[in-house]
Formats: C-alpha cells, structure tokens, sequence
C-alpha cells in the first residue's frame, strides 16, 4: 500500500474531504543538476566576508625615521644621576699670634746695677750697667777678691756720694740718688784706686 492511500483513508475516518496532493516529481541529476537542489531544503546563506582592502606596499614596513614618542614615563629623581656633594672644608684653627713683648721707650735705663769688685790677675771695679736712670740707684756690690775693699760712688767735683766696705766675699746694697751727669764708682782704701779699681757711668 502506498503513503498516499494511507493518507487517503485517513482523511475518509475523518469525513473531510481530501485534497488530492499531487506528487512533485524531482528531476534526476543526469538530466537537471541544477534543479535538483530545488527539492532539498536550501541551506541558510552564508554571509560572504567582505574582503579586507589590499594595503598598498610598504604600508605595513615602520616609517624610517619614527617621531619620538611622547609617552615616554618621566625620569624619576632617582634614576637621574645626582651631584657630587662638595665636601665642607673645616677650618684649620690657627694658634693665636704671642704677643711682642713692648720694647722700652727710649731714654729708659735701668734703677740698678751688679758691681764686681775684684784684685785676681787685675783690679778692677766693673758694674753690669754704665747708662743709668736719674734718681734712686741700686748698687749691688760684690767683693770678688780676696783683700777688703769698698764701694764709693764720687761725682764729677770730686765728692763722694756714697761709701760701703766689703770684705773678701761679702755681697752688699748701695743705695745713691743721683742727677743727671757723669759719677765714678772706685775704691777709696790706699792705692787701689790707682791700681785701676774704678768705673765711669752716666745718669740720664
């Protein structure tokens, strides 16, 4: 039995009438291929890819000489190189200068004076100072030799100021105020004077 009697009685069950459904005849593929697809069931088109242009040449190739790129992230501080501190100079500290002692204003001369006196190999009467200061003198009288003698300051009138005895060893001060002018320091005992036991000084 074929499916279209089936069909047909079917539709007799029902009492509808039926249409009767002519059979569509395919045409063979020999004969029309390309009717043939008309009887299956077309498939959905496909979408065609439109084709990407074609680039020119040498578009894809980097330019020769790129701009600089303005993006570049920014130096850090610490990245750039820093400056070489410059090394603090300490001062050296410099000894304070000594202070030149003040030399004396001229026309100063000492208030005093050693005097030897002496009768080894020579006689002689000699006083560390010969310029002396006007005024009250030190002598510092020293009996060197081994006779006694003494100590007599005399002024240019031929008068004695002064007078102190020694003997051998004894040391002793004279103290004489004497002005400006010229004094003899001698010693008065016989003949010592004349065997050379006397000295200039001046006052000023």
């Amino acid at each position: 039995m074929s499916w279209l009697a089936v069909l047909l009685a079917m539709a007799g069950i029902g009492g509808a009438p039926v249409q009767e459904v002519k059979p569509v005849k395919c045409p063979t593929a020999k004969t029309q291929a390309a009717k043939a697809k008309a009887c299956k069931k077309k498939p959905p088109k496909k979408k065609t890819k439109t084709p990407a242009k074609p680039t020119k040449p040498g578009a894809d190739k980097p330019a020769a000489n790129p701009a600089p790129r303005t993006d570049s992230p920014t130096t850090r501080d610490e990245d750039s190189p820093k400056a070489t501190p410059t090394p603090t100079v300490t001062p050296t500290p410099t000894e304070p200068p000594v202070a030149t002692p003040t030399p004396a204003p001229p026309g100063t001369y000492p208030t005093r004076t050693n005097v030897d006196l002496t009768d080894i190999r020579d006689w002689t009467v000699r006083p560390s100072y010969r310029i002396l200061a006007a005024g009250p003198i030190d002598f510092n009288a020293n009996n060197r030799g081994e006779d006694d003698h003494n100590l007599t300051v005399r002024d240019d009138k031929d008068r004695d100021l002064g007078k102190i005895d020694l003997a051998p060893g004894d040391v002793a001060t004279l103290t004489v105020t004497l002005g400006l002018g010229t004094y003899t320091l001698y010693c008065s005992l016989p003949t010592h004077e004349a065997a050379g036991m006397s000295a200039k000084i001046n006052v000023r």
